[in-house]
């Protein structure tokens, strides 16, 4: 793919290419429960923070339903050209995405819930990022973000392997201005940002060979 059009890729289906990522496929039960858990319902109207390829609104306008709408914001042109398209190819109306960043949002307080997933993680002002997003939100509406806890990964029995390539990941990432504990760091987060005390949860992947969590590590 070299614009982010699916129509790049030769000798696939749309319907082949059109599909979630590895990563997205991994959460999608999680964050499914999550959105029940928090409240998501018909008719709401959400916004989706950095919302990339769609994956995670494409999820809510499943619980919003028709008479409700999901947007969602990138930074990246191409990105957002790309998310658009697959809304179209899945006849979606009521989900849409817009060229945007945090700092210039352009909306009133038009939404009942703001959704995210890994995303807060990656940003270097997590909680300026709260406060300009919540500016959208109608009052008592619902902030929803899921974020990684990638301290506490590990195998049983000990692998060499596997621990070796797991800590340079995370000396990478933090290398980066990753936040590897963004997950428990959101109570403070949402404080800090004037929100009320969040109600947090705690999901993991485990399993053998057969569950996706060694693909997760593989694909990063």
């Amino acid at each position: 793919m070299t614009n982010g059009s699916v129509e790049d890729v030769i000798g696939r289906s749309r319907a082949d290419v059109d599909q979630p990522g590895l990563l997205a496929r991994a959460f999608e039960p999680l964050t499914r429960s999550l959105f029940a858990e928090a409240g998501l319902r018909a008719g709401m109207r959400v916004l989706d923070a950095c919302s990339s390829a769609g994956d995670l609104a494409f999820l809510a306008r499943e619980f919003v339903g028709a008479e409700g709408r999901v947007t969602g914001f990138d930074s990246s042109a191409a990105t957002v050209a790309y998310a658009n398209e697959r809304a179209a190819f899945r006849a979606l109306s009521n989900v849409n995405f817009v060229e945007a960043s945090f700092g210039e949002l352009a909306f009133g307080q038009d939404f009942d819930a703001i959704v995210g997933r890994l995303v807060l993680m990656y940003r270097r002002d997590p909680v300026a990022d709260l406060r300009s997003l919540v500016r959208c939100l109608r009052p008592g509406g619902l902030i929803i973000f899921q974020e990684l806890d990638m301290l506490p990964g590990r195998t049983v029995p000990p692998a060499a392997t596997i621990d070796d390539a797991r800590a340079w990941l995370l000396d990478t990432f933090a290398r980066a201005g990753i936040e590897l504990a963004m997950g428990p760091k959101l109570y403070a987060a949402f404080t800090q940002a004037g929100l009320n005390s969040p109600q947090m949860r705690v999901d993991g992947f485990i399993g053998g060979n057969e569950s996706i969590a060694p693909a997760l590590v593989a694909n990063v």
